[in-house]
């Protein structure tokens, strides 16, 4: 009886040891073909010093294209989904809200915009204020008067004058009037030189030095006429600054939301796996412990699933303060099925696209524009300034009739009045201050000019160095998807824990989460660069 019970004890002892070699076996040759294939993977990887930049540049796009192929196969693993990676491109659903339409709407809505336009229209109004100096001028003068009769006491005379006068000046300086006075009485007076039939002149003065083709008035006129298109330059740089950061606030909107849906696919990935685990440990193939352990890890990940909400949060509440409709009132924001994929995916800048970007700056930067047209005004200042040293010295001349019975008849007047201050200080100290605000002029123009070009040479690194950034961490990416795959593997064969699958999730959500965040620098650096050269 014993010799049997020994028997069948040997022959159970030897179905275990040979169940225990062909898992055995079975584990040994999924290894060598996991680790056949990251050698292989790793074999192919050549330092990129040995590779043209070119290529390298080339074959890291095409891996960031094929991540999501990828992600799909490795879920093949396993019955829980893997993380889904971030999307690339720029289709949108139905109400998707896309770059171009936030663009297009704060440019005409934004009320700060508006506030600066209406600061345009200001200066046309200023314009057409200043041109009202030279309107010619109606002045009429009507009086009565009662003559005492100094021979016959008690007795008085009446008599009633008109007097009318238009004055016009020129924006050369001259001033022509006409001036037409009329007593319908015989009485004269001193204060009443006209006759019954009245009185008619017409003259000018002919400004020979000072006031000559330009005075205060049309030079106010021609600096008034440059304040609108200086209002329109100031303008334009308030547009570009309100544009860029507008831009900026919109990919960190869609940054977000790119962000709480990796933290999502996260956590249903953990809630996923809780059923699993409660049966692995039915089956005694997973400690008590791992329950419990998956649990907390569902309460982790929902924290960070909060934290990127609350993020989406503020960005949603940043990029509300440029969502306005036509009439001037704060819109609402699209629903969350609206917020746009992240896109175009990143590519290095082209050698000829920064230096057109260079010229085109040069010649459309709104600040050198209104440096220009403030040296026009102040050219205008010190012609004015100039032409003030000068002594006042103006010729007249004027014909005029008294006619009637009693009129006198046709008078001519003609003369020169000359005046000039002794120093000249008010004058001289205008034109220094007039030469100095040029040369200053100057010297700002070089110095906007090299900030400009700094500005433009900022952006373009901006966008490759996102580009190298956003290259290695799409490889990052693929490198934790496959030893998150490996590990999930292993942890099925029995041979991984629980606590370090769950880690390779959360390093492989970390990965992508960096991967948001060079894609939105990348976006926003390309939008820099559009608002720096004047093409957004």
């Amino acid at each position: 009886m014993s010799h049997i019970a020994s028997k069948g004890q040997l022959d159970t002892g030897r179905g275990t040891v040979l169940l225990s070699l062909a898992l055995v076996l079975l584990l040994s040759s999924h290894n060598l073909r996991a680790a056949s294939a990251l050698d292989k993977v790793a074999s192919n990887q050549v330092p990129s010093s040995q590779v043209p930049s070119s290529q390298v540049q080339a074959r890291s796009q095409s891996q960031a294209k094929n991540i999501a192929s990828s992600s799909a196969a490795s879920s093949n693993d396993d019955s829980v989904p893997p993380l889904r990676l971030m999307r690339l491109g720029t289709n949108l659903s139905e109400d998707g809200f896309s770059f171009e339409s936030f663009i297009r709407s704060v440019d005409k809505n934004y009320p700060k915009l508006l506030s600066a336009d209406a600061e345009r229209q200001i200066a046309g109004a200023k314009r057409l204020e200043k041109a009202g100096a030279f309107d010619p001028v109606l002045s009429s003068v009507n009086e009565y008067l009662r003559i005492q009769d100094i021979v016959n006491p008690g007795k008085a005379k009446e008599a009633v004058h008109n007097e009318s006068r238009v004055d016009l000046l020129t924006r050369s300086g001259i001033k022509v009037f006409t001036q037409f006075r009329l007593n319908p009485n015989d009485t004269k007076t001193p204060f009443i030189p006209s006759g019954r039939a009245g009185e008619y002149s017409a003259g000018f003065t002919v400004p020979l030095m000072r006031g000559l083709r330009i005075n205060e008035k049309s030079a106010a006129e021609q600096q008034a006429k440059l304040g609108e298109p200086l209002a329109a330059q100031v303008y334009g740089g308030t547009r570009l600054e309100v544009l860029l950061k507008a831009a900026a606030t919109y990919f960190d909107w869609v940054g977000a939301k790119a962000r709480v849906d990796i933290a999502n696919d996260l956590l249903k990935i953990a809630e996923a796996r809780v059923g699993q685990i409660k049966l692995r440990v039915q089956t005694g193939d997973s400690p008590a412990l791992d329950v419990i352990e998956s649990e907390q890890e569902i309460q982790r990940r929902q924290a960070t699933l909060v934290k990127t909400q609350r993020e989406f949060q503020k960005a949603n509440l940043l990029l509300s303060v440029f969502f306005w409709d036509e009439n001037g009132n704060p819109k609402a924001l699209p629903p969350i099925s609206a917020v746009p994929l992240l896109g175009p995916e990143p590519s290095q800048m082209l050698e000829s696209a920064w230096f057109d970007g260079r010229k085109q700056a040069a010649e459309r930067r709104p600040e050198l524009k209104k440096i220009e047209l403030e040296r026009q005004q102040t050219k205008i200042a010190l012609r004015l300034a100039q032409n003030m040293i000068l002594p006042a010295m103006d010729a007249y001349f004027a014909q005029g009739a008294d006619t009637g019975l009693q009129g006198i008849g046709s008078v001519m007047r003609g003369g020169m009045t000359i005046s000039a201050p002794l120093r000249q200080r008010t004058a001289r100290g205008q034109v220094q201050a007039a030469q100095l605000k040029l040369r200053k002029l100057s010297l700002d123009e070089k110095a906007e000019r090299q900030r400009i070009q700094a500005e433009v040479d900022d952006t373009v690194s901006a966008i490759n160095t996102s580009v190298e950034r956003f290259e290695a961490t799409a490889l990052e990416v693929k490198k934790a998807k496959e030893v998150e795959s490996g590990e999930r593997l292993r942890f099925a064969a029995g041979d991984s824990t629980l606590f370090l699958v769950n880690q390779r999730e959360r390093t492989t959500a970390e990965a992508q989460m960096r991967l948001v965040e060079t894609h939105v620098e990348y976006l926003q650096a390309l939008a820099a660069f559009k608002a720096v050269t004047c093409s957004i």
